[in-house]
């Protein structure tokens, strides 16, 4: 299959979190993903964590409490998620976003009626899910983060290949789409079961539950 071998790959890369390094645009090999980036920063100095009672009741001293306590907040949220839980949200959502993209075309270029079926069912399910992957990504910290966009992966429909099938119709649009959305199932599949052996979050592990269900589902209905 196009790209298989990749795929291989990148799903033993989740496993072990060794995606979460481009986490950060430019990051190199040993900087911590954005997630723990978040943790790591510099605690205050002890004269600026003044709160009600506890020192100078300064608004400076009232300020600086106010902050830590955000920070804080900020390091317990990021804490939750493991490299595995970044890397597999950060590979999830783009690819579901251009499987959407793709959706829609066949929604009105298919000429098989259950491949239409399909991919309206893709863009109810999947789009319901794409929801839930952004709002774990801005849980993590790293809803800014884009690491793979535009990058020729397995799963994901590239932008020439979009434009590809948009020239075509008929059977051959139907074969070529079918191939398309046949990857990004699979690939869905693969890392969803990725994410449930090695991840940490419990939230983000019940989102790939859900995953692996609808989209192993979906890719039944996917006539061979």
């Amino acid at each position: 299959m196009r790209r298989a071998f990749v795929g291989a790959a990148v799903a033993s890369l989740v496993v072990c979190g060794g995606l979460a390094a481009v986490a950060v645009p430019g990051a190199g090999p040993e900087q911590a993903p954005a997630v723990t980036g978040t943790a790591s920063r510099q605690e205050p100095a002890a004269g600026d964590e003044t709160v009600a009672g506890g020192g100078p009741g300064t608004a400076a001293g009232t300020a600086a409490g106010a902050g830590t306590s955000a920070t804080d907040a900020a390091s317990i949220a990021g804490a939750a998620f493991n490299p595995t839980d970044l890397a597999w949200l950060q590979l999830a959502a783009p690819m579901t976003e251009q499987a959407l993209r793709l959706a829609e075309l066949v929604t009105v270029r298919a000429t098989s009626p259950d491949l239409r079926e399909l991919a309206a069912a893709v863009t109810a399910a999947d789009g319901a899910e794409l929801t839930r992957l952004h709002a774990l990504l801005v849980r993590a910290g790293a809803d800014q983060a884009r690491p793979h966009e535009g990058h020729d992966m397995p799963g994901m429909t590239t932008a020439t290949e979009y434009a590809a099938a948009q020239q075509e119709s008929g059977a051959a649009f139907d074969r070529t789409v079918s191939t398309y959305l046949r990857e990004y199932l699979e690939q869905s599949v693969r890392l969803a079961d990725s994410e449930n052996a090695a991840g940490r979050d419990l939230t983000t592990r019940e989102l790939a539950a859900d995953i692996r269900r609808s989209r192993g589902a979906e890719l039944a209905r996917l006539v061979p």
